[in-house]
């Protein structure tokens, strides 16, 4: 149940946490909003967190993702919503590597960031091969150091004294007033929420799974926004909400004005941490995935078939690898990265979570009930929302599915599963 939980919050708390407060106060333009808009965030993840949490009683198996899609609708649209998870994914975990690599460029200065973050995926890949049971444990030590920073950011609400409000005043849009902050900023929530629906990867290799899951699913996920909540008040709190609208290295920012002149190195060094233990849980879902596509024949079948002696597939931890290493040198800013990523989610995360609907098992509770229609509205609602205040990017997204959803029809037709 431990390893369960600790891998439920490694999910989900990876990068976004020391980010995204500062695009979330700068989208909101008011405190009030801001703080509304982490509690929705929270709401929304325990629903989404509940809706998974019966999607895996339902089908308790390693690479859930893809299967659940497989069997609940039409295999194209399993192929589809998966490759295209598993791009945003990859995209992820190289803008998380480039921004770890930012963090100790002073002490390489000749070395690109691009080689450094490419040099950190390929050590957590080498860590990969040896196994769940190694890369779990390690991802143990990562999170608890992990959860250890954000102890730190939290604890400076009690030892730093507030800050005095900026002169300048962070900017609600001009546009949509209200709503369109709250929707905007709700964006950055959703992405730092993100990652607890993964954990239905595992149910294969999980110990009395139909009771073990949901309940660590739900335990991580109050912890989670317990954590989130308290980290964002300490920023306002150290920082003044105005210059963390301004502001993007907020958690060295924090640091700083707590231990002085030693912060930069202390938060450099816990920076790195986090960024290993994000990419790392990547590299323990992603492949779970790509493995069970090849198994069903979707993917070629060499990948399912390449197995080590530690039981790793390695056909598919290369794959999600490579990937992710082309991604370093194909990565946009942190919000347009944020913005794609949100929009492919909330078609991938509302039709899983629907899928409850579509799946055999036992009957359905009638809270889950709720919490589905409460989570499958908030992902149409924020995907709208892209639409109206960012059309390129939700366009874009939209062909890119069309084209990987065609991609995946003639894949299918060939390999006689249509």
């Amino acid at each position: 149940m431990f390893d369960v939980i600790m891998l439920v919050i490694s999910l989900v708390i990876g990068m976004g946490i020391f980010r995204t407060p500062a695009t979330v106060a700068a989208r909101s333009g008011d405190i009030t909003i801001f703080y509304a808009v982490w509690i929705v965030g929270g709401i929304i993840a325990l629903c989404g967190a509940l809706s998974f949490a019966e999607v895996g009683r339902r089908m308790p198996v390693t690479g859930a993702y893809y299967r659940v899609f497989a069997q609940a609708y039409h295999p194209t649209i399993a192929f589809a919503v998966n490759i295209i998870i598993l791009v945003s994914n990859a995209a992820s975990a190289a803008g998380v590597g480039i921004i770890g690599a930012e963090y100790i460029q002073g002490w390489l200065p000749s070395i690109p960031t691009s080689y450094t973050a490419i040099v950190m995926i390929g050590i957590l890949f080498v860590l990969n091969l040896l196994g769940l049971r190694a890369s779990s444990q390690v991802q143990n030590v990562l999170i608890s150091l992990k959860v250890a920073m954000l102890a730190c950011i939290i604890a400076a609400m009690v030892f730093v004294d507030p800050a005095a409000p900026s002169a300048t005043v962070a900017a609600t849009p001009s546009t949509g007033g209200m709503w369109a902050a709250f929707g905007m900023a709700l964006i950055g929530v959703s992405f730092t929420y993100g990652g607890y629906q993964s954990t239905i990867n595992f149910g294969g290799e999980i110990q009395n799974s139909e009771r073990t899951m949901p309940i660590a699913i739900v335990i991580g996920v109050v912890i989670i926004t317990a954590i989130y909540l308290l980290a964002s008040m300490s920023y306002v709190h150290v920082l003044s909400f105005d210059t963390l609208a301004q502001s993007k290295s907020i958690a060295a920012l924090v640091i700083n004005k707590l231990f002085g002149p030693s912060g930069s190195a202390v938060v450099s060094g816990m920076m790195i941490i986090s960024v290993f233990g994000y990419i790392n849980v990547a590299m323990l879902s992603n492949p779970r995935v790509i493995n069970a596509m090849s198994q069903d024949g979707v993917l070629p079948s060499a990948i399912a078939r390449s197995t080590n002696a530690h039981g790793v597939n390695t056909g598919a931890l290369v794959s999600f690898t490579l990937l992710s290493i082309v991604c370093v040198y194909y990565g946009e800013s942190f919000e347009k990265i944020l913005n794609y990523t949100i929009f492919i989610d909330s078609i991938g995360l509302g039709c899983g979570a629907a899928a409850i609907y579509y799946l055999h098992g036992p009957k359905i509770p009638s809270y889950t009930h709720v919490a589905a229609a409460v989570f499958v509205g908030s992902c149409v609602y924020t995907a709208v929302n892209l639409f109206v205040n960012e059309p390129v990017t939700a366009i874009a997204g939209t062909g890119l599915f069309a084209a990987v959803a065609l991609l995946g029809m003639i894949s299918l037709y060939f390999s006689g599963k249509t």
